[in-house]
C-alpha cells in the first residue's frame, strides 16, 4: 500500500510545540515552514495570499496563548487562514485554551484542539516542573488551593494532533472541535502527592520537602471525561500519571540528578 504524502504548512508565533511538531509533520508531508522574514506573522492577509499560491493540504497554526491582544491577533489570523483555505479543500489545524471561545468565523474544514488546564514538558516552566523544583529545594510546603485538573504532555499532544489531522484528511467528516487530555482527571493535591512519591522513589537519598495539605472541601470532578477524541480517531490515551512520571525523569536527567 502506497503511503500518502501531503503538503503541510506550519505557521506559528511560538515554539512551544517544538521540536516535536516539525518532526511529526515531516514524517507524513512536504513541510513548508516560512521564517519571519519570508512571512511576517503580523500580516494575516499576506499569509492568506501565500496559502492561495502554495495550496497545502493542511495548515498548522500555533497561537501564542498569552494576553488578550494576542487572542485578538490569533482570531484575525485564523479568520484569514480559513478564508484562504475554504475553497481549497484544505484542513486548518489549531489549538484553543481551556476556556477560549470557539471562533465563529471558521468556514473551512478544521481541526481545533482544546488544551486541558495543564500543558507541560520537562524543558519549560509549568505546573509540573514548578512543583518538582519546590519539592527538591524546600524543607516544608503547605499545599492549598485544591482544584480539579486535566493534563497532557507536549509530545503526546503533538503526536495525537498530527494523527487526528491525517485521519481528517483521509476521511472527510471527522473534522471539528475536540478536547484532548491524558486519560482521567486528577486534582492539585493528588498531582503534588504523586510528584513527591515519584521523586522519593527515584531519588531515595535526596532530602525532599515535607508536604502538608490545607483542610479543604473535597474537589468534585469538573465534568465527565470526554472520550469523543479517542472514539472518533480510534486511539487510547495513556493515564495522566504516565506522562507526569516521564517528565519527572527527563527533568532529573536534564539537571543531572538521575
Amino acid at each position: 500500500m502506497t503511503k500518502v504524502q501531503y503538503s503541510f504548512a506550519q505557521l506559528d508565533e511560538s515554539e512551544i510545540f517544538e521540536p516535536y511538531l516539525s518532526s511529526e509533520l515531516k514524517k507524513n508531508s512536504d513541510l513548508w515552514k516560512p521564517t519571519e522574514f519570508e512571512l511576517p506573522l503580523n500580516d494575516p492577509g499576506l499569509a492568506a495570499a501565500f496559502l492561495t499560491l502554495t495550496q497545502p493540504n493542511a495548515v498548522f497554526y500555533v497561537p501564542r496563548f498569552s494576553g488578550r491582544s494576542f487572542e485578538s491577533k490569533s482570531a484575525n489570523y485564523l479568520a484569514a487562514l480559513s478564508q484562504a483555505l475554504e475553497t481549497k479543500e484544505a484542513l486548518l489545524v489549531s489549538w484553543l485554551q481551556p476556556e477560549e471561545s470557539i471562533p465563529p468565523f471558521i468556514s473551512c474544514e478544521h481541526l481545533l484542539i482544546r488544551l486541558p488546564e495543564v500543558f507541560y514538558c520537562s524543558s519549560t516552566k509549568n505546573l509540573i516542573t514548578d512543583w518538582i523544583d519546590k519539592i527538591l529545594s524546600r524543607k516544608r510546603i503547605t499545599v492549598s488551593g485544591n482544584k480539579p485538573l486535566r493534563l497532557i504532555g507536549r509530545h503526546l499532544l503533538v503526536q495525537m494532533t498530527v494523527a487526528a489531522a491525517l485521519k481528517c484528511l483521509a476521511n472527510p467528516g471527522f473534522d471539528g472541535v475536540y478536547k484532548l487530555a491524558s486519560n482521567g482527571e486528577t486534582s492539585l493535591f493528588e498531582l503534588v502527592s504523586f510528584i513527591h512519591s515519584t521523586l522519593a522513589r527515584l531519588l531515595p537519598n535526596h532530602k525532599l520537602a515535607k508536604l502538608s495539605f490545607a483542610e479543604e472541601e473535597p474537589v468534585p470532578l469538573s465534568e465527565e471525561f470526554d472520550t469523543s477524541f479517542m472514539e472518533n480517531f480510534n486511539v487510547i490515551l495513556p493515564g495522566w500519571r504516565t506522562g507526569v512520571e516521564e517528565t519527572i525523569v527527563a527533568f532529573l536527567v536534564h539537571r543531572k540528578l538521575f
